[in-house]
């Protein structure tokens, strides 16, 4: 701890910055053997990624903690934030294929926003992740057009499910072979 009471990490690399890093890993090479086989979702002229590797690997950033347990609950979080963002895009991104209205968009966006922080908020989840959740919301309803919007938001689930199951395993084996030590 320094004099002003943070503290602060000593540089070089820890047993959780090599788990993140082979979540991460793990998640780039699954995405990227999906899309080497051509196994994309394919929506008018769109390929969507099954596995989308940004999503995953932030999940990954976000979710592994020193411990299963800890892990585990940060997974939940992030499915929870995921599915609320998600949720609510999807209903900006079907009020906006009725109104079609780019002046209406904008403020629907500043109502999904607050409409995320709160339902997250609602969820008890920490506020930080209610930040985030409100990431997902503007990703999902401003990243692409019309309905690709929607199965971005189904498939962004999926992939946030995927990075936090690799985190979970990721972090199970590190610390049953730590135990064996």
């Amino acid at each position: 701890m320094n004099q002003q009471g943070i503290i602060s990490e000593k540089p070089g690399i820890t047993i959780l910055d090599i788990r993140i890093a082979a979540a991460v890993a793990i998640c780039c090479i699954t995405s990227t053997i999906l899309n080497h086989f051509g196994l994309k979702l394919t929506y008018v002229e769109m390929h969507l990624e099954i596995i989308q590797k940004m999503t995953a690997c932030i999940a990954c950033l976000l979710c592994c903690q020193d411990t299963v347990t800890s892990s585990k609950k940060a997974g939940i979080n992030r499915l929870i934030i995921t599915a609320i963002g998600g949720a609510v895009g999807v209903g900006a991104v079907l009020l906006d294929n009725v109104l079609g209205n780019e002046w209406a968009m904008a403020a629907m966006v500043a109502v999904g926003v607050l409409l995320t922080l709160f339902l997250c908020k609602m969820a008890k989840v920490p506020y930080i992740n209610a930040r985030i959740g409100g990431v997902t919301f503007i990703l999902v309803s401003c990243t692409l057009a019309g309905n690709a919007r929607i199965w971005y938001a189904v498939l962004r689930f999926i992939s946030t499910l995927y990075g936090a199951l690799v985190v979970l395993l990721v972090t199970w084996i590190f610390e049953y072979f730590q135990r064996k030590e």
